[in-house]
């Protein structure tokens, strides 16, 4: 009953789940969530105790990034401009050694702890669940998967991430996924956000994504809206939800939206309060890490979880 509830009023649904787990989770979080699409209410972040002073680039070790021929000025100035940037290009040992972290360790359907499968075994994890899966995520990747630890603290994303939010950045998570080729629903849309929107993760934050497959026009690539960060429909304020494409560019103009290829290895940043979407990928599936900084963590991104809750398709059929 709960599955055609969402189906049939996915927005209402939507909303109260994110009142419930805030009320009693996090208010601090939904407060946020509440006030901060808002540019007077992302004002509260300078009155909240415990906040981040204000960042000081200083001096950037650049022997120690996988990044060292970044100019971050130029980075942080198309941020605020554009919302992204993008070129930050991964070497390929780093590559491959996500790529290898991803075949090696379970995957989790929909990102449920009872949903995992190795990825070479979707087909049989489908028939195994009686589900079809769109999307399934990684948890514990800093954890486990060096190469992402050593993004998670590299020092060219750190002073990026520090000179556009104005203070000592926060790490709030990472997240690795696959996107699954094959034709979507609207509703399915939704859940594997392949509609327009904007994220609310905190009053201020930015995210760096890397393909780790190949992205052509069959592949998934990401779409951003231009200069959406700094200006928005009243309405898409008053009330967050996944957006058509035909609403999208009536407010903003086709010419706004940025589509985004790459090979395996090719980053960016952006700030995710500009309206963006994965596209559904149709020749192959697409494997993508996002690493996300903040001024505040609610501890509500991240991707921890404790192994004894995870279940397997091979563990759950002991």
């Amino acid at each position: 009953m709960l599955k055609n509830i969402k189906k049939k009023f996915p927005l209402q649904y939507n909303i109260c789940y994110e009142n419930y787990i805030g009320l009693t989770k996090n208010p601090r979080w939904l407060l946020m969530r509440k006030v901060g699409r808002f540019p007077l209410g992302r004002l509260v972040k300078d009155f909240l105790p415990h906040r981040n002073e204000y960042f000081s680039q200083g001096f950037v070790n650049k022997s120690s990034t996988l990044f060292p021929g970044i100019d971050i000025d130029l980075v942080v100035n198309n941020l605020k401009e554009n919302g992204f940037y993008l070129g930050l290009n991964l070497p390929k040992d780093i590559v491959n050694q996500i790529a290898n972290f991803a075949d090696s360790h379970a995957c989790y359907g929909d990102y449920k702890p009872h949903l995992g499968f190795f990825y070479n075994q979707k087909e049989a994890a489908e028939k195994h669940y009686d589900q079809i899966f769109k999307l399934a995520g990684y948890f514990n990747t800093a954890l486990l998967c060096p190469a992402i630890k050593k993004l998670q603290n590299d020092p060219i994303l750190l002073a990026i991430a520090g000179k556009y939010l104005e203070c000592n950045p926060v790490h709030l998570s990472n997240q690795l996924w696959w996107s699954f080729a094959g034709e979507t629903t609207t509703f399915e849309k939704m859940k594997t956000f392949q509609m327009f929107h904007y994220d609310l993760d905190d009053y201020r934050f930015l995210k760096f994504f890397f393909y780790l497959t190949d992205v052509d026009a069959l592949g998934g690539p990401h779409v951003c809206v231009r200069g959406s960060h700094n200006k928005k429909k009243l309405s898409h304020l008053l009330l967050p939800k996944c957006e058509t494409d035909e609403e999208i560019i009536k407010y903003y103009q086709e010419k706004s939206l940025v589509t985004i290829y790459g090979k395996a290895g090719f980053g960016f940043a952006e700030d995710t309060f500009c309206f963006h979407k994965g596209t559904t990928p149709i020749a192959q599936d697409r494997l993508m890490l996002q690493v996300e900084f903040g001024t505040i963590d609610y501890n509500m991104q991240h991707d921890i979880r404790d192994p004894l809750i995870l279940q397997t398709m091979i563990n759950s059929q002991q």
